[in-house]
């Protein structure tokens, strides 16, 4: 037996948390809920972090699956841990090597699975230390619903529910292990409704909710590769009939902007809108665009980002066993015929290039300082598909967030230990943001959201 090992405080609070966090890996990615209908996963991190000593503050922000659970030793810094647990409609799957759908409604393609437990337990694990050990501060959880939307954290931000936080932590799996402190991509969102009349597909249409939308999509495409070619329009028909012989009386398409440069990103959307307004006029069809929410990519922090990094390299990559990568193996197979495997197995620190995705939380991080950690999942197992779920629901998905949670955990102690820390990220965010007006975060939907989400889902809903 080892007795330094034995009696280190750290090395007792993580291995009583563990077996905690991979149960709820399971059990939250049995059980995927739409994004804002997260019930009993929000319920399911709420009632964990009660067990733990945590005060929870139940339907935070007015948004009904959102929380705020609080635990606080003395009067110290706010650590902030984000928690995300909605998961992806139609791609639910078994967790295993094959495609072998569940019938569920959805599925924790992107591993909000692993996000919720990992860094909930990752707070616990640290209130627990700073306990042990005297350490004054306040450890934070803001249950975040709807990520997968660009949603949930803006309606938070703007309902005040991250007031007073000092520093804020998070993780989420990705293509490469280590700390992160550069930009992702700005993201606007929108739906676009058409109405017009319904009718035989044998005659002469006039009013055709359905033409009219199409040729919004096209124009957008053009306005896009033509006036904003940095710009990434992407869209969805939502409601385009059911059949050729009948023309719809409603058409939907949801459309997203998405870039780097947050200016552009919404010169773009704007310009879609105009375009819209002026196809659909001259079609004799009646628009209402729907907006849903605005968000910029993340701001870099150095500051945490390299107190995250010096805390991860500490630990080490995760410790994948042979059984987990022949798992990962027979995946790649399935998913990318012919492909050989590439797993990232070291731990870096990434501030320089770009991330391809969005995140509501970056829009947060122009506010206040924010650092997020990856893990690795291989290259060829495509996010937002269905070999993500698989891999998020087999244990050999588990060692990254746990080296995740660990990280977030050890640095949340680090932060209150030596507050300089914090003070010099925020010196750092207030430079970076001198002279930019952020204005009030944009956010649509709210009504519909946070009372009547499944008419969201089923693409009814009105704003």
């Amino acid at each position: 037996m080892n007795d330094a090992v034995d009696h280190d405080p750290e090395e007792i609070a993580w291995n009583a948390i563990k077996p905690e966090i991979e149960r709820l890996f399971s059990q939250q990615w049995a059980d995927p809920e739409l994004p804002c209908m997260e019930y009993r996963s929000s319920a399911r991190l709420a009632e964990w972090l009660e067990t733990h000593g945590f005060a929870v503050e139940r339907q935070a922000g007015g948004v009904p699956t959102a929380f705020v659970a609080r635990r606080a030793v003395g009067t110290g810094p706010v650590i902030g841990f984000l928690c995300e647990y909605d998961a992806l409609p139609g791609l639910g799957n078994a967790a295993s090597a094959k495609r072998e759908g569940t019938g569920q409604i959805a599925g924790h393609a992107c591993g909000h699975n692993h996000i919720g437990p990992a860094n909930a337990g990752a707070a616990i694990a640290a209130a627990a230390l700073c306990e042990k050990l005297g350490v004054a501060g306040e450890i934070r959880v803001i249950g975040c619903p709807a990520e997968e939307i660009l949603w949930g954290k803006i309606a938070l931000l703007k309902a005040g529910v991250f007031d007073g936080i000092d520093v804020i932590l998070t993780s989420h799996g990705d293509y490469q292990t280590g700390a992160l402190s550069r930009p992702c991509q700005s993201v606007i969102s929108g739906e676009f409704v058409f109405n017009g009349e319904a009718g035989h597909g044998g005659q002469q249409g006039h009013k055709n909710a359905l033409l009219v939308a199409e040729h919004v999509v096209a124009a957008a495409e053009r306005i896009c590769a033509e006036t904003y070619p940095s710009i990434r329009l992407r869209h969805v028909l939502r409601r385009a009939g059911v059949m050729p012989s009948i023309t719809p009386a409603e058409t939907r398409v949801w459309f997203t902007t998405r870039g780097y440069d947050f200016k552009t990103t919404n010169d773009a959307y704007t310009a879609i809108v105009a375009a819209a307004e002026k196809i659909a006029r001259e079609g004799g069809v009646a628009i209402r665009e729907q907006f849903i929410s605005e968000t910029r990519g993340y701001l870099p922090n150095d500051t945490i980002g390299r107190t995250l990094f010096e805390v991860m390299s500490s630990l080490g990559p995760p410790q994948w066993t042979e059984s987990d990568i022949a798992f990962m193996q027979s995946l790649v197979a399935n998913c990318s015929p012919g492909a050989v495997m590439t797993l990232d197995r070291d731990v870096r620190f990434f501030d320089s290039g770009e991330d391809y995705y969005g995140q509501d939380d970056g829009e947060v991080s122009w506010r206040i300082p924010l650092g997020r950690v990856n893990w690795a999942y291989p290259e060829e197992v495509p996010i937002h598909h269905w070999a993500w779920t698989a891999l998020s629901g087999h244990l050999a998905s588990s060692p990254g967030p746990l080296l995740a949670a660990r990280t977030l955990a050890q640095t949340a102690v680090r932060l209150l230990t030596s507050p300089a820390i914090i003070d010099t990220a925020k010196a750092e965010l207030k430079k970076l943001v001198d002279g930019i007006a952020l204005g009030e975060p944009r956010l649509g939907a709210f009504e519909v959201l946070t009372k009547d989400p499944q008419s969201f889902w089923d693409a009814t809903w009105v704003s």
